[in-house]
């Protein structure tokens, strides 16, 4: 049933976000403005978009639904909250190997990369492969957006998904890369600020801090495998630490912020105050998850609607339990995360597409200015096509997996020899990317069948050839 007090409040809120965006639009007088704002955000700008990369659908949805499901690590699936520990020593290892080092080659995009260090060959496989990952990536994101709006407002899911395709296509064309900064920042406040009001509310709702702590099943906090002889449960657990801890180091969103920053330093230093403020929101949402676990038990909410869906843990069980202002305030943060992961992703997979894509490839001759328009009709395709996904494809998410999964073993090696090796090579990169798709596709399909869930989704697929 629709709720016109909180589909009002999100509404005031949208319309904000989209006045941002034209307010930054005068920024923008060419590629270099609209893909990595004009090489000129200092450390708060930057920490506060390279922050929205790691808190989107992942960290305020999947975090909860996953340590409900499986906990920090669970032996049996090989699967839990391990992984999102490694997405955020992503930032860490990106801090300490990447950013500055990539901020100093003066780039407009990731596939520059390739294209520059390695030839146009490895430019245009690297460049197919990200694009085929994050535009699956965007479509996740966007179902995210909407089953949380379904689950809270009511109308249907389709319309969420159209509305969260209008919202974000329409200030990340606007305003570019300083819109998407301006809205990250405001949304990760919003984030914040919703997750220290409802903290306090949240234990005081199960009774107090004594009460909550009591009542965390332990058998939820497990962090190493249980078999301590099996090398095999050791080999897993790495792999899942790995897949998103490394593999996310190639992404063009990443990149995007080394680009963007003022100097090496903001870019080196953004990505260790990014981690801080994501390690601080974690831990919060898994004090608010438990919480809302707690509040389950005691009927807030029948266990069978969050056992449909575990990724509606905390809507489901706050907007039973706690005030409309604040429930408007948690959708509005929830909504925010995604919104920030999905645009963030856009303009960077945009950007890789117009300028390693249709510049290098069809029109060298193009014009910064007629590469920023460019870019902005891809936003607005990319953002049709997640859109149309996130309606159509039942398995986005299985192909996200996989697409992620491919990043890590086609791109994350050539990258980083290329910037710590010398006599890395074009020949050797080709091969590194074909072998890397090759060994992971069909050896997982080897083993466990080459259908879709056989190749994306096994354990015993991804750990043996993503790290092999």
């Amino acid at each position: 049933m629709e709720n016109p007090g909180v589909l009002a409040g999100i509404g005031v809120y949208f319309a904000l976000i989209i006045f941002v965006g034209y307010l930054m639009k005068s920024k923008n007088k060419g590629a270099e403005d609209f893909l990595v704002g004009g090489r000129s955000f200092g450390l708060f700008y930057n920490t506060g978009t390279l922050t929205a990369c790691w808190i989107g659908g992942v960290l305020v949805i999947g975090v909860p639904g996953t340590l409900y499901s499986f906990g920090v690590w669970d032996s049996e699936a090989r699967w839990g909250l391990l992984v999102t520990y490694g997405g955020m020593s992503c930032l860490l290892v990106a801090g300490l190997f990447y950013m500055r080092k990539l901020w100093e080659l003066k780039l407009l995009s990731l596939g520059d990369y390739y294209y520059q260090r390695f030839g146009r060959t490895a430019g245009i496989i690297s460049t197919i492969i990200m694009s085929g990952t994050f535009v699956l990536w965007i479509s996740v994101q966007i179902v995210s957006f909407a089953k949380v709006g379904v689950a809270v407002v009511g109308l249907s899911l389709n319309t969420w998904v159209l509305i969260a395709m209008m919202v974000i296509g329409t200030y990340t064309i606007l305003g570019g890369l300083w819109a998407v900064c301006l809205t990250d920042i405001i949304q990760v406040a919003v984030v914040v600020l919703s997750m220290l009001i409802l903290l306090p509310l949240s234990i005081g709702a199960v009774g107090g801090w004594e009460s909550f702590s009591a009542a965390v099943p332990t058998e939820k906090l497990e962090m190493l495998p249980k078999d301590y002889t099996a090398p095999s449960a050791w080999l897993a657990w790495v792999a899942a630490w790995a897949t998103i801890g490394l593999g996310s180091i190639a992404s063009p969103d990443l990149m995007q912020r080394a680009f963007s920053a003022k100097s090496g330093k903001v870019a080196r230093n953004s990505a260790f105050c990014a981690f801080a403020i994501v390690c601080a929101i974690l831990v919060i949402v898994m004090i608010l998850t438990f919480a809302a676990m707690q509040m389950m038990e005691q009927n807030a909410v029948d266990r069978a609607l969050v056992d449909a869906d575990p990724e509606l843990l905390l809507p489901l069980v706050f907007q039973h339990v706690m005030p409309l202002p604040v429930v408007i305030l948690f959708l509005g943060a929830t909504m925010a995360a995604v919104m920030s992961a999905a645009a963030t992703a856009n303009i960077a997979l945009s950007g890789v597409i117009a300028k390693n894509l249709i510049n290098d490839m069809f029109m060298p001759s193009m014009s910064s200015r007629g590469l920023m328009q460019t870019t902005r009709v891809i936003i607005l395709v990319i953002g049709i096509l997640g859109a149309y996904l996130a309606i159509g494809l039942p398995s986005a998410f299985l192909l996200t997996s996989l697409g992620f999964d491919l990043v890590l073993s086609c791109l994350f090696v050539p990258l980083t020899l290329g910037l710590y090796w010398e006599k890395a090579n074009a020949c050797g990169a080709i091969a590194g990317l074909v072998a890397g798709a090759f060994t992971r596709i069909v050896g997982a399909g080897l083993l466990n069948g080459f259908t879709l869930p056989g190749i994306a989704s096994s354990a015993d697929s991804w750990y043996y050839f993503t790290l092999g």
